[in-house]
C-alpha cells in the first residue's frame, strides 16, 4: 500500500502547476470553471494547465461536466475523492513517523 501512496503523492505534486491547482481548488472548493478560466486564475496558459487537469481528472480528484446550450466544459473539485485521497495520504504519512 505504501508504494500506491508514494505514487499518488508523486502524481499530486509532480509539477508546480499541480500544486497551484491543488491550492486553487482547496481555497475555493465550490469553484466551477473552464480550463481557460482556471488557467487565468493561476496565471498560466490553457495549454500548460490542460495536461495537469487531465491527470487530476484521471485520478478522480477533479470532475468535468458540460453545461448550457453551447455545451461548455467545466471543471470542479470532486470533494468526496479529495477527502478520500487526503485520508489515505494522512494514514501513509502517519505510518512513516513510526
Amino acid at each position: 500500500m505504501s508504494s500506491e501512496n508514494e505514487f499518488l503523492l508523486q502524481r499530486l505534486i509532480s509539477s508546480e502547476i499541480k500544486t497551484d491547482l491543488l491550492t486553487l481548488f482547496h481555497r475555493n472548493p465550490g469553484l466551477v470553471d473552464t480550463i481557460k478560466g482556471i488557467a487565468l486564475r493561476i496565471g498560466r496558459s490553457d495549454a500548460e494547465v490542460a495536461g495537469d487537469v487531465k491527470d487530476f481528472l484521471e485520478l478522480g480528484l477533479l470532475t468535468k461536466s458540460t453545461i448550457g446550450k453551447t455545451k461548455v466544459e467545466v471543471i470542479q473539485l470532486n470533494r468526496w475523492r479529495d477527502r478520500e485521497i487526503q485520508a489515505s495520504l494522512e494514514r501513509y504519512v502517519s505510518g512513516l513517523k513510526r
